[in-house]
């Protein structure tokens, strides 16, 4: 009876052993460890598509929450709100921070994470017209809030990487549509802050991270800003 236990024990340490050792390593050969959406996939879950603009949205910081809501909410209602505007619109399902977490990769470093899974997806779906990666800031709520016309919104802003080697286009880019959010609802966004970092811009032509909000903003208001960010879009891309 002891040497039957004794087998079943050393044969459970096995399997572990074996898990372990073939667990992915971190590198852009098992950048499917958490499988990625494919355009066919996208096209069946949305509403008929009618323009060939094609746009991709990620969260390199996917743990950002607001109250009740979360940044990949966010950006999955801001391919709802395309979709219904007849363009292609996919977002990245993979799992960021458990990716992180499996191979012990620090927070500072989700970028290179994201871009990993933003590579993937340019192999996959070819170039999109547009990329977003949909960010929710860090500050008191007086000022990510704004009331217009008796409607509460989530203000933006635009992140520029100044070292990402396309400093110029994003940064055109991003003016431009930051122009166009403040033309529909006065004060939206807060216009545009250039930093150091690269955020992946380099990749891709056509690229933008968006700060929506902040963490003491409602589910409702920061709807209220895709909606108007979603006709921003369409403008941009007809």
């Amino acid at each position: 009876m002891k040497i039957k236990v004794s087998i079943q024990i050393i044969f459970k340490i096995m399997i572990i052993v074996l898990m372990i050792i073939y667990l992915p390593s971190y590198s852009h050969q098992n950048v499917k460890v958490f499988k990625a959406i494919s355009t066919t996939e996208a096209l069946q879950t949305s509403v008929p598509v009618t323009s060939n603009k094609k746009v991709h949205i990620y969260n390199t910081h996917q743990g950002e929450e607001y109250v009740g809501y979360n940044v990949r909410d966010g950006a999955g209602y801001l391919k709802d709100c395309l979709n219904k505007e007849g363009y292609f619109c996919d977002v990245e399902q993979n799992d960021f921070e458990n990716y992180k977490n499996l191979h012990r990769i620090a927070y500072n470093q989700s970028y290179v994470v994201s871009k990993m899974y933003l590579e993937n997806s340019l192999r996959e779906n070819g170039q999109y017209d547009l990329v977003i990666d949909f960010h929710r800031d860090s500050l008191d709520k007086k000022y990510s809030t704004l009331t217009y016309n008796q409607k509460s919104y989530a203000k933006i802003m635009f992140v520029v990487g100044k070292s990402s080697g396309k400093f110029e286009m994003v940064n055109q880019l991003s003016t431009e549509l930051s122009n166009k959010a403040n033309e529909k609802v006065p004060g939206l966004s807060r216009g545009i802050m250039v930093k150091k970092n690269h955020y992946n811009q380099g990749i891709c032509d056509h690229t933008v991270l968006i700060e929506f909000g902040g963490q003491s903003n409602t589910k409702e208001e920061v709807q209220n800003t895709i909606e108007v960010i979603s006709q921003v879009i369409k403008e941009y891309l007809q």
